[in-house]
């Protein structure tokens, strides 16, 4: 709350110079009600433009009077091709080549995630040299699921 309450009076001091702060709150669902409940005045004041992103349903996990006041936009996961076409221009970035078979092998494994992907191919080109192989795919792929199923053991 602490943090908050900094940022809002941050925000509340810029909207009267003129400037709108804009508020990205990633996986707003683990917010309590109170600190949910916190952000309404500025959202209402329009100190901030709050934008929240959950992967739960807003209208169960998002308090009702912020709800109210929000736009919801469902996002749907990437198909194959359009990630093999964010993974192509990556390619250049993490200074590699690959045929499009891999990269569609990331794409299909990343299951409409773009980040997913972009992780898979980090991941891969780090066991890779300049060019991506299948077995450097396969074990940037294996070392996700190992480390999924170990944040999921440290969650229960």
């Amino acid at each position: 709350m602490k943090e908050i309450k900094a940022v809002m009076a941050d925000a509340e001091r810029l909207r009267r110079m003129g400037h709108r702060t804009i508020l990205f709150i990633d996986e707003i669902h683990r917010f309590n009600k109170a600190q949910q409940d916190a952000f309404l005045p500025y959202v209402e004041r329009g100190d901030i433009i709050l934008i929240g992103a959950t992967t739960e349903n807003p209208s169960f996990e998002v308090i009702a009077a912020l709800l109210s006041r929000s736009r919801v936009y469902a996002l749907r996961g990437l198909h194959v091709p359009e990630l093999v076409t964010l993974l192509k221009r990556a390619l250049p970035v993490v200074g590699l080549q690959a045929p499009e078979e891999l990269l569609e092998q990331i794409a299909i494994y990343s299951n409409g995630d773009a980040r997913q992907a972009y992780n898979t191919l980090e991941a891969a080109a780090a066991a890779a040299g300049a060019e991506l192989t299948p077995a450097a795919v396969e074990d940037a792929m294996n070392r996700q699921d190992a480390a999924l199923r170990q944040g999921r053991r440290r969650a229960l």
